[in-house]
């Protein structure tokens, strides 16, 4: 007869444990048990023991408690088993292992034990085996804890262990999924896994946790001081350089004050034994929050006092650079770094004389870091502010600073414009040059072909891709496939010397800044056989630039006399007429408006772009001879270029020329062939600009004959020389200018 009751009869008090055999599907396994992982192949060994010599060591089971009966009655109808009569305490290996060799019976002491008491048994057990894990251990630990109500130095005193040795077990519980894993497979040891514990985010104990598994060159992964190093370095946060109050607790209510946080290292020495402070904040996005609560409460507190904020590109113009943390233009108050005596702030040094001077600061949002705001001063109030506060030496040693920078500043202004002179002529000579060849026709002697072919395919290959896409706008050759475009441009063209010549032209129009001589003596070559005026291209190109320096002041200056900002903020002691370094003619940020010379009224923007369009048609109209003849780069007379050195920018603007390229003599490239007898050349009247012409067939030499029989318009009147028609390009549609001889052209009457 089945027995009802599955509980088994407890010993008679005092009596003792019982000790007995007892059926091996009889006992439950414990649900409290820390141990979950068994090495299936230690199990099977110890299997292999027991079914050649039986347990020698009985296991410690108990009634099984009442509250698991009736789950253990469902488990067994529906498994169709007998219901266990006991329940596991320890030995659970042997259990496992007397089932895997098929033992009916298995040695047991029985002893009635409450849930703390089998918690407690267990654990004590698990602590002796050689190859428990961490992890079970510290869960071991916390459920011991829980069960009987003790803190870690009673947990500590009972199982033997130190304190700071049951708060690092327990620390691990706080270890993410993914790091549990690594720790459960070996990935990485406790003394890894600890650091990585101690950061209170799972995002950022992923990032630790990824460095602690990536393996080196050698194949190793970092060892327990690299990690512990890694995560102080990366993962905490020094309190005493907090930009915030610590004892703030209002600035977060719900962190509350950094003085009383439970991250901070402080609150649990015994796991910070290799970091120095105890004042550093393991919470990385809570202290990143607390700076930004504060820089915002900063920023308003700065409103509301009326001083000036300067933040987004403005802010980002003025600190280029992260690493450095200087604001161009001005010196930072709490900063020592930006005076020339160091070891004390500007700040400690005036802050009195400027609390009573009214002068107050201008607040920059760091645009590297938007949660910082840097209060600055510009020098000029600085060097008043230390006047007054008496600071003789620090006055005289930033008067000294200042003048260095703005001369340095000067010299790197000056470098800057004399590259970009320097790469843009010779760019812009480049593709008139490219244009000048396939014009003119410009011819070596003849060679074979395929040796053109095969030179204009080396010089193709020495360009780079830049290069090559900028050739192929030149040449209209489309954005498509660049390279082959530009080898199928070479390799079918009608003329390859020409194609030779206008690669070779690309090819050396670089300005090579890292030798002594730049050299370019191809580019000179051919723009002397093409009867080109480098200097007078130079001369053009030069005012040319100044002109459109000229321009940006005159618009910068317009922008900032429409500005609305208050000059209050920043009232200097004494009126100064310096301007502000963020925006040179800016209205103030304190100081006083710069002061108008110059009678001349400024242009605007439309007036400006008005007179460089009426520059160039005046220069379109220009002989010549003209045109062509040469003035030094140095010359005062430059159009544009002394007005624009001078600061008379609408002078400078209204005599800027479009740089062209003139020729002393034709070279022969176009026809002297006297015109027929009922052409406007025969009769010595002119074709108006503008005026439709047919390009005349028969006229033509071999380099103009792809032009034959279409209508262009007249873009300028070379005077004996011919026009230059702008043509329609016959695939793209774009205008490309053509010059002819007058005998080479007939005016449409009718179009």
């Amino acid at each position: 007869m089945t027995n009802q009751n599955p509980t088994a009869d407890l010993p008679m008090p005092g009596a003792g444990p019982l000790m007995q055999s007892v059926p091996v599907l009889s006992i439950a396994r414990s649900l409290t048990n820390q141990r979950k992982h068994f090495d299936p192949a230690k199990l099977q060994e110890l299997a292999d023991s027991i079914k050649a010599t039986g347990v020698l060591q009985p296991i410690l089971i108990r009634p099984l408690p009442v509250d698991r009966i009736k789950d253990e009655m469902a488990w067994a109808r529906a498994e169709k088993r007998e219901p266990a009569q006991y329940e596991l305490v320890c030995g659970e290996r042997r259990w496992r292992a007397s089932q895997l060799a098929e033992v009916p019976e298995i040695p047991a002491v029985i002893r009635p034990l409450s849930d703390a008491q089998a918690l407690k048994a267990q654990v004590i057990e698990n602590l002796q085996r050689a190859d428990i894990t961490e992890l079970e251990e510290a869960e071991g630990y916390e459920k011991l804890m829980e069960s009987q109500n003790i803190n870690a130095d009673q947990l500590g005193a009972e199982v033997g262990k130190s304190r700071s040795y049951i708060y690092s077990r327990l620390k691990l519980l706080d270890l993410c999924e993914q790091a549990r894993d690594a720790l459960r497979e070996g990935k990485i040891d406790q003394s890894v896994a600890l650091p990585i514990a101690r950061i209170p985010s799972e995002q950022l104990q992923l990032k630790a946790l990824q460095y602690a598994t990536q393996t080196n060159y050698y194949g190793s992964t970092p060892g327990a001081r690299e990690v512990s190093s890694h995560v102080r370095n990366n993962f905490m946060l020094k309190l005493k350089e907090a930009p915030f109050d610590r004892k703030d607790a209002e600035l977060c209510a719900k962190a509350g004050a950094c003085t009383d946080c439970s991250k901070r290292t402080g609150a649990a020495p015994e796991l910070f034994t290799d970091v120095d402070s105890a004042d550093v904040c393991t919470d990385p996005p809570c202290f990143h929050n607390k700076e930004e609560l504060h820089a915002a409460r900063v920023r308003q507190a700065a409103e509301d006092q009326g001083l000036e904020v300067i933040d987004g590109r403005e802010a980002k113009s003025l600190m280029p650079s992260a690493y450095s943390g200087e604001v161009s233009g001005y010196l930072r108050l709490d900063s020592d770094k930006d005076i020339p005596i160091k070891g004390k702030p500007l700040r400690k040094i005036i802050a009195k004389v400027m609390e009573q001077s009214g002068i107050k600061p201008t607040m920059i949002v760091n645009p590297h870091d938007p949660k910082e705001l840097i209060a600055v001063l510009r020098p000029e109030q600085a060097q008043e502010l230390l006047q007054a506060a008496g600071a003789k030496e620090h006055q005289d040693k930033l008067q000294e600073q200042t003048e260095r920078e703005e001369k340095e500043a000067k010299r790197e202004q000056a470098s800057k414009d004399q590259q970009a002179y320097e790469v843009k002529w010779r760019k812009d000579l480049a593709k008139d040059l490219v244009n000048k060849v396939a014009v003119q026709g410009v011819s070596w002697k003849a060679m074979p072909r395929t040796l053109y072919e095969m030179l204009c395919k080396q010089q193709i290959t020495a360009l780079d891709a830049d290069s090559i896409r900028q050739l192929c706008d030149v040449l209209e050759l489309g954005k498509v496939a660049p390279q082959e475009a530009l080898t199928d441009w070479a390799k079918n063209h009608d003329y390859p010397d020409v194609a030779l010549m206008q690669l070779m032209v690309w090819k050396d129009r670089v300005h090579r800044t890292w030798t002594r001589d730049s050299g370019n003596e191809v580019l000179m070559c051919i723009a002397a056989e093409c009867g080109v005026d480098v200097t007078a291209f130079q001369t053009q190109i030069k005012a040319n630039l100044r002109a459109a320096k000229a321009t940006k002041k005159q618009l910068e200056a317009k922008k900032a006399a429409q500005s609305t900002q208050s000059a209050d903020s920043l009232k200097p002691l004494e009126p100064s007429s310096t301007p502000t370094p963020a925006a040179q003619a800016q209205k103030g940020r304190g100081g006083k408006k710069k002061t108008q010379v110059d009678e001349k009224p400024k242009l605007s923007a439309a007036a400006a772009q008005a007179a460089i369009a009426e520059a160039m048609q005046a220069a379109e109209a220009q002989s010549p001879a003209d045109a062509a003849e040469p003035r030094d780069a140095d010359q005062g007379d430059i159009p544009g270029a002394a007005a624009a050195a001078q600061d008379d920018d609408a002078q400078a603007v209204a005599d800027a020329q479009p740089a062209t390229v003139t020729a002393s003599e034709d070279a022969g490239a176009l026809s002297t062939t006297e015109p027929p007898a009922d052409t406007p050349a025969a009769s010595g009247e002119r074709i108006p600009l503008g005026s439709p012409v047919t390009i005349i067939r028969v006229a033509l030499d071999p380099s103009l004959a792809n032009w034959g029989g279409m209508t262009g318009n007249i873009y300028r009147d070379l005077g004996a020389k011919g026009y230059e028609v702008a043509m329609p390009h016959p695939k793209r549609g774009t205008k490309k200018f053509v010059k002819f001889a007058a005998d080479q052209v007939q005016e449409v009457t009718h179009v």
